[in-house]
C-alpha cells in the first residue's frame, strides 16, 4: 500500500481520462465493468480530473464507484485558480466524494501560487476532501507551494512517469520529493501503450511523442526488455511496467478501456520483480531519464487562453 498522507492507497490505481472527451475510442458500458472488476480484484484509487470532457469522466467514475470502498482523486484546473472551491464543489457534485483533490498544472505565473494552494487547504480544513495534492509540479514550484500552507501538506505530485519519461528520476526533483514527504504518482505509466509496442487509433496516441521514442533503437531496446521480463515472468508486459513503477516509488495510474486491461494492471499488485528484471528495465530506459518535470511553460498563457485551447482540443 502508499501512504498519501492519511490515505491508504492499492499499489496500482487507475487513470480515467479515458472516460470523458474525444480523445479515446471507448465504450462507456465497458468502462464500467473495467473499472468494477479492477476494484474487485484489489485496486482501491481511480483519479480522474474536471476538464476529462467536463465533467464527463467525473460522473462516469461516480457511477463505478457506488458500492466500492475506494479513494476517489480528482484534479481543478490550473486556469481555474480563483475559483478552486467552486471547481472542487462542481466536481463532488459530480463524484459523490473527493478524498484526493489536486490543482491539475501551475496556475499562470501572474497567479499568486500560495493563494492557490492555500485554497486547497482550506477545503481540506472545511473537511470537503481528506488530502490535497499538486500535479505536473517541477521541484522548485512543489517547493514554493509547500512554503505556502499553514497547516497541513502536500501530499502527492502526480506527473508523467513511464518507461520513455523518466524524468521524475532527475536528482533534483527526487531531492525535493524526499524533503518534503511527497509521493509520485505517476500518470500515463504505459506511455500510452507505446512502452508495449501497442499502437492504436486514438487521438491522444497520435499526439504522444512516447510513440516517436518508441520508433528509436533505443526506444526497441525498452519494449524487447519489458516483453522479454513478461516472458520470464508469465505476466502481461502492462503488469511488467507498472511492477516497476511501484518498485520506484510511484503510484501508477494506467487508463483500462475493459476487463481484461484491468486485469493486467491488477496482476502488477501482485508481481514481484526480481533485481536482475528490475536492473534491465533501468538499464533500457536510462536514455530517456532527461528533460524536465512537470508543464511549467504553460504558466506563461494566459487562464483565459488555457481554457479556449483545451476546449477546442479532443480532451
Amino acid at each position: 500500500m502508499m501512504e498519501l498522507g492519511s490515505l491508504k492507497a492499492s499499489d496500482v490505481g487507475l487513470g480515467a481520462w479515458q472516460a470523458g472527451g474525444r480523445a479515446w475510442t471507448v465504450d462507456r458500458a465497458e468502462l464500467l465493468k473495467a473499472y468494477r472488476r479492477a476494484f474487485e480484484l484489489g485496486i482501491n484509487f481511480v483519479d480522474t480530473a474536471e476538464i476529462y470532457g467536463w465533467g464527463e469522466s467525473e460522473r462516469l467514475v461516480g457511477e463505478a464507484i457506488r458500492g466500492y470502498d475506494v479513494i476517489v482523486a480528482t484534479k481543478v484546473a490550473g486556469f481555474h485558480w480563483g475559483s478552486v472551491e467552486k471547481s472542487a464543489r462542481a466536481s463532488l457534485a459530480r463524484l459523490g466524494r473527493i478524498d484526493l483533490l489536486q490543482l491539475h498544472w501551475p496556475p499562470p505565473v501572474y497567479a499568486p501560487l500560495c493563494r492557490v494552494v492555500r485554497d486547497l487547504e482550506r477545503l481540506k480544513e472545511a473537511g470537503l476532501v481528506s488530502e490535497i495534492g499538486v500535479s505536473n509540479f517541477d521541484a522548485r514550484l512543489l517547493r514554493r507551494a509547500a512554503e505556502c500552507l499553514k497547516r497541513h501538506e502536500i501530499v502527492s505530485d502526480q506527473v508523467e512517469y513511464n518507461p520513455f519519461n523518466r524524468s521524475a528520476d532527475a536528482d533534483e526533483f527526487r531531492k525535493a520529493l524526499g524533503e518534503l514527504g511527497v509521493k509520485i504518482i505517476a500518470w500515463s505509466p504505459l506511455a500510452k501503450g507505446a512502452a508495449l509496442g501497442k499502437w492504436g487509433p486514438d487521438r491522444a496516441r497520435r499526439m504522444d511523442p512516447s510513440f516517436k521514442k518508441a520508433s528509436t533503437e533505443a526506444g526497441r531496446r525498452v519494449v524487447e526488455a519489458v516483453r522479454s521480463v513478461a516472458q520470464r515472468r508469465g505476466a502481461s508486459p502492462a503488469a511488467v511496467v507498472l511492477a516497476w513503477l511501484k518498485h520506484r516509488g510511484a503510484l501508477p495510474i494506467p487508463g483500462v478501456k475493459n476487463a481484461a486491461q484491468a486485469e493486467d494492471a491488477a496482476g502488477a499488485l501482485r508481481l514481484q520483480l526480481p533485481e536482475e528484471d528490475l536492473r534491465l528495465l533501468d538499464e533500457a530506459t536510462a536514455p530517456f531519464i532527461a528533460g524536465g518535470v512537470g508543464m511549467g511553460g504553460i504558466r506563461y498563457v494566459p487562464g483565459f487562453l488555457q481554457e479556449l485551447a483545451l476546449r477546442l482540443s479532443p480532451l
